[in-house]
């Protein structure tokens, strides 16, 4: 059933609570009246207050009982609102009327009774509707009263008939004047009680507004946000609280914080429930939680919860994972220190290459001229070879300190594939090994965004890493797809070598950490400097059976130019296309790439 307003428009949603299905609850305000009259014209009938008309009072109350079950028929039908309650209330009057007449007239009991549906036609319908149901009732009385004096008059005034005199004449003029004060009375009171309801409800729509924006704004917060009482119950967990700590917020709310973060999440309860029972807030603190057998360190902020008179309610904390912002810094320091290494490389190589070079030529003349024996050419040897390798080594600081910008181009990744399996081929053949290689693209007709020579470099130091991982014997897989839904590429080299060692896990790509003897340390760091200059990142981890697994892992499309040093190359050019099938650039030397 639809709920209306006095003015019979759709009541708004929060003044159902109010005056949900008002018809009815008339009907029930109505029978209980109902009853009641009855009983006093029983009561009046027996001790003989005033001369009743049996027939006449069966035929009033008949007709209430009537129009109550009329109205409650057109109530379950549907019958529009107002109009039900227009006519329940001029139902009651009129049988009101009727039964006052059949009752005693003046004389009677139940005048005051009119008072009922005057206050119901205030409060259910509106002030006018309690004005006519008072001139209604003033008519009916006072018409009565007039008629009786009429037939009075009209039967010669005969003695014994006093109602047009004395206190019945009073009686009925204030029962007509009363009927307009509780018209007046009621309708004010109604018409006050109306406004204040559409404040209140104003309010409380403002109020739900506002707990929604609230709500939809917290829920919107890539922080944390979680709440709880004096009790350490949680109270409110908005859903990157649910994601930053692993957990259903059905789980959570209602649910006791302490014991809640079993199992690698207690330093946040040994956090918050102190300042939720009034201890110190905390501001910027830092804790390390471990989620899912993962270490994540969490930045966050504790504060009171306050009621209206300023007393703690409990804590509310907001926090947020660092895992990034730490990753962030890491590298910013690493490439500080890089920047560093690759300065003190670049000013300290020309520094020993002159005298290295002079010492070498010195060795090589004085082989030539002095006969050597035995021993001796052994020394002269070993000062040539030792030479030759700080001289590889120096090479090397070069290189890595020399990386050139990315010039990104468009080309094919079949092509790229076909050139890295000769190239790896012909490294394996030289060192006399037995390594089965294998190389895909996923989908045939890739194409890759990337610094060819670049690409290549960094392909090959991990094929060859992969080679001597596995000592030259096994099988080596390279594979182009696509992931993240198309938005970049990944690069995989897999081996079937012993696997990375826990011990070397995190500093595998820092510069100058090798585990290999006469290593310099710089193949896998320069294949970390590459990644991050695409803008992509490289991970090691364990292949499923045994041996390890590289992953590089790139956007499809160039980044913006910001400025970056060794961001991109778009103004150098990188954006120029290459037709697909078209043979790739040519890429740095082999005999270069297998140097570093």
């Amino acid at each position: 059933m639809t709920v209306t307003d006095r003015g019979g428009r759709a009541a708004a949603p929060a003044e159902e609570g109010w005056r949900r299905d008002p018809a009815a609850r008339l009907l029930r305000w109505r029978l209980v009246m109902t009853a009641v009259l009855a009983g006093i014209t029983a009561v009046a009938g027996l001790v003989g207050a005033a001369e009743l008309s049996r027939l006449g009072v069966l035929s009033a109350l008949g007709l209430m009982a009537t129009s109550l079950a009329v109205s409650w028929a057109a109530a379950m039908a549907g019958a529009p609102q107002r109009q039900l309650l227009v006519l329940q209330i001029v139902a009651d009057t009129v049988s009101l009327g009727l039964l006052v007449h059949f009752t005693g007239g003046p004389y009677s009991a139940i005048p005051l009774a009119f008072c009922l549906p005057i206050m119901f036609a205030a409060y259910y319908l509106d002030r006018r509707w309690a004005l006519v149901a008072a001139g209604a009732a003033s008519a009916l009385v006072g018409g009565g009263h007039f008629g009786l004096a009429l037939g009075w008059m009209a039967a010669g005034g005969k003695p014994g008939l006093d109602f047009v005199s004395g206190w019945p004449v009073l009686i009925t003029a204030l029962h007509m004047s009363l009927y307009v004060v509780v018209g007046l009375i009621s309708g004010d009171l109604a018409e006050r009680l109306e406004r204040r309801r559409r404040d209140q409800n104003r309010s409380q729509r403002q109020i739900e507004q506002t707990r929604r924006e609230v709500r939809d704004i917290l829920d919107c917060l890539r922080s944390g946000l979680l709440t709880i009482d004096t009790r350490g119950m949680i109270t409110r967990a908005n859903p990157s609280a649910c994601r930053i700590l692993g957990l259903e917020d059905t789980q959570m709310l209602g649910a006791p914080l302490g014991t809640l973060v079993d199992g690698g999440l207690e330093a946040l309860a040994e956090v918050v429930l102190p300042v939720a029972a009034g201890g110190a807030p905390l501001v910027r603190g830092e804790i390390t939680l471990v989620r899912r057998g993962v270490t994540v360190p969490i930045g966050l902020n504790v504060s009171h919860v306050t009621g209206a008179r300023g007393e703690i309610t409990g804590a509310v904390a907001v926090f947020t994972d660092l895992t990034q912002e730490k990753e962030l810094v890491a590298r910013r320091r690493e490439t500080d220190r890089l920047a560093a290494i690759g300065e003190l490389a670049a000013s300290i190589a020309h520094e020993i290459r002159n005298p290295l070079a002079s010492i070498r030529g010195s060795v090589e003349m004085l082989s030539g001229e002095l006969e050597l024996e035995g021993y001796q050419r052994q020394l002269f040897e070993l000062v040539l070879k030792e030479s030759a390798r700080v001289n590889s080594i120096i090479n090397d600081f070069l290189a890595y300190s020399r990386m050139r910008p990315v010039a990104r181009r468009r080309f094919a990744a079949s092509g790229f594939r076909d050139e890295m399996m000769l190239l790896i081929r012909q490294h394996v053949a030289a060192a006399h090994g037995d390594v089965r290689v294998s190389a895909e693209v996923t989908p045939a007709d890739l194409e890759l965004m990337a610094d060819p020579g670049q690409l290549t470099q960094l392909a090959l130091n991990l094929a060859i890493n992969a080679c001597e991982a596995m000592r030259y014997q096994g099988r080596l897989r390279v594979a182009l797809h696509v992931v993240d839904g198309g938005d970049s590429c990944e690069l995989t080299v897999t081996d079937d070598g012993p696997g990375i060692e826990a011990d070397i896990r995190d500093s595998l790509f820092l510069p100058f950490k090798t585990t290999k003897e006469g290593g310099t340390g710089l193949g896998l760091s320069v294949v970390a400097r590459i990644a991050a200059a695409h803008g992509g990142t490289v991970r090691a981890e364990d292949a499923p059976g045994g041996g390890a697994i590289f992953r590089v892992r790139w956007p499809r499309l160039a980044p913006p130019a910001d400025g970056a040093a060794g961001t991109d190359g778009a103004r150098a050019g990188a954006s120029v296309p290459v037709p697909v099938g078209a043979p790739a650039p040519a890429p740095v030397p082999a005999r270069e790439l297998l140097n570093v």
